[in-house]
């Protein structure tokens, strides 16, 4: 064996950095690495990517963009060039204003000779009359535009010229089905005189910025990466969502000190009393914090309802215990909590032990449990 040979066979084998974007909670339920917001954007098939726009144009046009009057879905036969229509005035208003969304699933990024074809219609169409021209006209894709696009709505009078030039190939017969549109001198002068700087593509981005804003977002992109806000203090007096299990806790104090309680004040002697009451509140807080997510985040606050069904389920035989009643069924029933075994529910990657104790006082407050029943 040479020496450069012997050098070789000796070189050791370099250690594998870790994989970028690795995200321990991914890997933790078993869901391997994280897939970037726009690959899977990219991958969507066209039901799916129809699905995505509706949530958009639901819960983003018609809810996040400000002055909003009404949004339309327009897409199908004789929708004359106009997928998503989004008007800011209430019909019959004198320049009625209204932006104009073209969505569509494209095997691969929009090219120019297809955009031009949808940029035919609504010259074609505003110039017969048929609508006013939209303040801003969008396309929205699923893999974004090309390049040679990109540049042609960077240069409106760029574009304006290249329609001009490619009437013929791409316009004339692809605006109606039945009709071939030439391009008579009143149509030219109305597209040299037409705003091309209405034209513009939503890049795939801002698409998932915008879908973000949505209550749709985490379960189209991948809940578990779902990063929860801290957890909101409890207000200085018993708001009207937690009367229930205060007044569940209340009674389990009075019974403990044998008298009626009605108040903090009738225990604020007794400092284990006052920290314990001040934790049910803290920790049934935190467990509303999972409510918000399901309902906020999640789209379907039937997670949370379920949730609270596998501990009502697991916590049965504490709660119901007959020989602990009072202040020692709730503690039993706490310590239970923090050993349950929960299935492999959407929100369980997001419980954490504050969680599984208020959950105890959300089934209070739910009525379900009655910590101070024989």
């Amino acid at each position: 064996m040479s020496k450069s040979e012997s050098n070789l066979a000796l070189t050791a084998l370099p250690t594998p950095s870790p994989w970028p974007g690795a995200n321990a909670r991914l890997l933790g339920v078993g869901a391997g690495l994280p897939v970037s917001k726009l690959d899977r954007l990219a991958a969507f098939d066209d039901k799916e990517f129809e699905r995505l726009v509706l949530e958009w144009g639901n819960d983003y046009l018609k809810t996040k963009m400000p002055g909003v009057f009404e949004v339309q879905l327009r897409g199908g036969a004789g929708d004359k060039g106009r997928d998503i229509v989004v008007w800011f005035d209430p019909p019959g208003s004198p320049g009625r204003r209204w932006h104009l969304y073209q969505c569509k699933h494209y095997a691969t990024a929009l090219g120019t000779g297809t955009a031009f074809e949808e940029i035919g219609k609504v010259l074609y169409y505003t110039h017969i009359g048929n609508y006013t021209s939209p303040e801003e006209y969008w396309f929205v894709t699923h893999k974004g535009v090309t390049s040679p696009l990109q540049d042609l709505l960077d240069d409106p009078s760029a574009m304006r010229a290249e329609i001009l030039k490619n009437w013929a190939t791409h316009c004339r017969t692809k605006i109606t089905s039945t009709t071939a549109i030439e391009l008579t001198p009143d149509l030219r002068a109305h597209i040299e005189s037409f705003e091309f700087g209405i034209f513009r593509a939503k890049q795939p981005l801002d698409l998932i910025a915008e879908h973000e804003m949505t209550r749709y977002h985490l379960m189209v992109f991948g809940a578990p990466l779902i990063l929860r806000p801290p957890p909101k203090a409890p207000p200085s007096t018993v708001a009207p969502q937690e009367t229930g299990y205060v007044a569940q806790m209340l009674g389990a104090i009075g019974h403990r000190l044998g008298v009626k309680v009605t108040n903090t004040a009738s225990f604020a002697h007794v400092p284990y009393l006052v920290r314990l009451f001040e934790r049910s509140r803290l920790t049934f807080y935190s467990a509303e914090g999972l409510k918000e997510l399901a309902r906020d985040q999640m789209a379907d606050m039937a997670y949370f309802d379920t949730l609270l069904d596998e501990f009502c389920d697991g916590l049965y035989h504490h709660y119901t215990d007959p020989d602990r009643v009072g202040l020692d069924r709730i503690i039993d029933t706490v310590k239970a909590s923090q050993a349950l075994q929960l299935s492999a529910h959407v929100l369980t990657p997001h419980v954490v032990p504050n969680d599984r104790e208020g959950m105890c006082h959300q089934m209070a407050n739910d009525k379900r449990v009655d910590w101070c029943a024989p």
